[in-house]
């Protein structure tokens, strides 16, 4: 017997966890009765989500750290960068889940169950799962993403959850795809080796082999720290070569030459700017990463999904119907992130030079403006001045056939 819900959320991870409590927690959605299904219990700390926010900016209260200040390192330069307003932010998923779980025991109509997902048909708004099949008035999908980058498989990655889904503008239009890959250690070290003060937010000191390469670090104290290895590419790396790459920046730059690794991350994030939207089929609206929710040019986004569901949950009450356009960014920034990723695929101007050339020449106040997509056409302006403009005026030009696309 199929079960009979007003809102389902296919997925119960970062988007569905925070739409299905901004939801409960409003007037216009009381008695409605709201499930959340997800394949995992969400009890072990399976990702770290990092990002930059002003005092004033409604956060759940899940940070477990944060930093004043940042170091860039990058070509011709090595600077402390003082970026208040802001603080940089490190949110595990583990106290996220755990947060979350705990605010739906406060909402009776909120109801969560773990099977897996097997398939949804949006006409009828039902979702089969391996616990039964249950049958919403509305879904919103971040289980299922189809999204054009098809990663080679490895040691470290062996099902990646990725699936070709077609070219809407037709073969002869051109989508970038890269996608940024990761993999992290957090490090304990038998004396202090870390100011807990300062967190780095790129170094791009090792080798980029024709890539995008750079390592962030995030000391929680003196002798632990999440040290993470970036790669910006079409392609995984083999295994080994994440784990060569970690090794070597502890000992020849960070200059330790003992440590253990108490835990490890791996991760894959898709960077393109292939038109996956949070558009309505029938019943569902897609959410998370197959609604666009991750920043294209960089791969933030735990306070962007904050944001764009608090704002269109805020727009649903006062209308009384959800509008998918509201989750969409403004189209110019839209075509930043299509021009930046081409130019980054293309290696017209690195990773390196490019963010190097922003933090030389820019307060990072307006960068982290930029890529929170709150700048200005001002601000744009001067961003462009800052990396060399050719490249990216010539690639802008190049994009012009993806256009009404993106």
């Amino acid at each position: 017997m199929t079960q009979q819900y007003d809102l389902i959320f296919a997925g119960g991870g970062l988007s569905g966890l925070t739409l299905a409590l901004e939801c409960a927690g409003r007037p216009f959605f009381l008695g409605k009765k709201i499930l959340v299904i997800d394949r995992d219990e969400k009890d072990r700390n399976d990702r770290t989500w990092c990002f930059w926010a002003t005092g004033d900016e409604p956060l759940p209260p899940v940070v477990f750290k944060s930093w004043e200040k940042c170091l860039f390192f990058g070509d011709q330069i090595e600077r402390v960068l003082d970026i208040a307003p802001y603080r940089y932010h490190m949110v595990r998923g583990l106290d996220f889940y755990a947060w979350a779980k705990s605010e739906m025991a406060k909402h009776p109509d909120i109801h969560r169950i773990t099977a897996n997902i097997l398939e949804i048909d949006a006409v009828s708004g039902t979702v089969k799962t391996d616990r039964g099949d249950f049958q919403g008035q509305r879904v919103f999908n971040s289980a299922f993403t189809k999204i054009p980058v098809l990663p080679a498989a490895n040691a470290e990655y062996p099902n990646p959850p990725f699936s070709i889904s077609g070219n809407p503008a037709g073969p002869e239009h051109d989508f970038t795809r890269l996608l940024q890959h990761f993999k992290g250690w957090l490090i304990e070290t038998p004396s202090p080796a870390f100011d807990p003060g300062i967190m780095t937010f790129m170094d791009y000191r090792l080798e980029q082999e024709g890539e995008t390469r750079f390592v962030y670090v995030l000391p929680l104290t003196e002798t632990r720290a999440l040290v993470e290895f970036t790669v910006f590419s079409p392609a995984l790396c083999p295994a080994g070569v994440y784990d060569a790459a970690l090794n070597r920046y502890i000992r020849e730059f960070l200059k330790i030459e003992t440590f253990r690794i108490e835990d490890s991350e791996f991760g894959v994030i898709p960077m393109t700017d292939y038109p996956f939207t949070p558009v309505s089929e029938g019943k569902v609206i897609h959410i998370g990463t197959a609604g666009g929710f991750v920043k294209a040019s960089s791969g933030y986004a735990f306070k962007r999904t904050q944001r764009k569901l608090r704002a269109f949950a805020d727009a649903w009450e006062q209308n009384g119907a959800p509008d998918p356009a509201v989750l969409r960014a403004a189209w110019r920034f839209r075509f930043y992130d299509s021009v930046m990723l081409r130019v980054l695929r293309d290696q017209s101007v690195g990773g390196k030079a490019f963010f190097s050339g922003l933090f030389r020449q820019l307060p990072p106040q307006l960068v982290f403006r930029f890529l929170d997509e709150e700048s200005t056409f001002a601000d744009d302006l001067r961003l462009l001045q800052a990396p060399p403009t050719w490249p990216f005026l010539k690639t802008a030009l190049k994009q012009l056939p993806v256009l009404p696309y993106i």
